[in-house]
């Protein structure tokens, strides 16, 4: 029974050394790239195109380990997301490239696989709120300002939405207690936040709906620093 216990206390007492090394808790920053379109379902007219948008994204994540293989991840940030819709037709001034700025919050979940001595893959999953910035719930957009050859009537369907969002990720851990991960993530919303119609032809009298659902696809890289590592700066600072 005395060796028992002595056993259970040097464990507490390594468990606690540990704990005080390195926390669960974890604050990082992430940014990345950000390619969006109009939904996939759309019909569009002849000579008309959808291409990818190219936009980008900011956030500051604030981590818990719920265990070594799982973390809850609360995150804030900024998105610019958007459309570009082509004129196959025309020699210059072909496109419109609209962009959609948002505040993104966002709640999930991270499972990891270790393999090698620090490196880990990873899945995510969750849900997210996107606010839009801009307060204008009608905007139209011409190809060109003089003699404009088509143009976009963009009406907002809802400013604030939920979205749902799936990812993968590879990463490691550094010998001090942080953690860093390269990612791919996609997001997709519940509704369509802006409905489209598309103008153009004589007096631009002929016209085509879009939705745009606000769905990206980001590409990015996260640097997370321990609580721990603070600590441990705080105790070399006054020592």
């Amino acid at each position: 029974m005395k060796k028992f216990l002595l056993l259970f206390l040097v464990g507490m007492i390594g468990f606690s050394q540990s704990q005080a090394q390195n926390s669960r808790w974890m604050i990082g920053s992430s940014a990345g790239v950000a390619l969006s379109k109009t939904s996939n379902n759309d019909t569009l007219a002849n000579n008309f195109s959808t291409r990818n948008r190219l936009g980008g994204f900011g956030n500051i994540h604030l981590n818990y380990d719920l265990s070594p293989a799982s973390s809850l991840n609360l995150s804030v940030g900024y998105l610019n997301a958007g459309y570009k819709i082509n004129n196959d037709t025309m020699a210059y001034n072909t496109s419109i490239n609209k962009g959609i700025s948002y505040l993104s919050t966002g709640l999930g979940l991270t499972f990891r696989q270790g393999f090698g001595s620090s490196n880990f893959i990873s899945e995510r999953f969750g849900m997210l709120v996107n606010t839009q910035l801009s307060s204008s719930s009608t905007d139209t957009f011409n190809n060109q300002k003089n003699a404009t050859r088509f143009r976009i009537v963009q009406e907002q369907n809802v400013a604030i939405y939920p979205l749902f969002y799936l990812g993968v990720a590879f990463g490691g851990n550094t010998e001090g207690g942080n953690r860093y991960e390269f990612s791919v993530t996609y997001q997709q919303s519940f509704s369509t936040s802006q409905n489209l119609n598309v103008e153009y032809g004589e007096f631009l009298g002929e016209r085509f709906p879009l939705n745009y659902r606000s769905g990206n696809l980001q590409v990015g890289f996260t640097y997370y620093f321990n609580f721990g590592t603070f600590q441990k700066s705080e105790e070399y600072f006054y020592d």
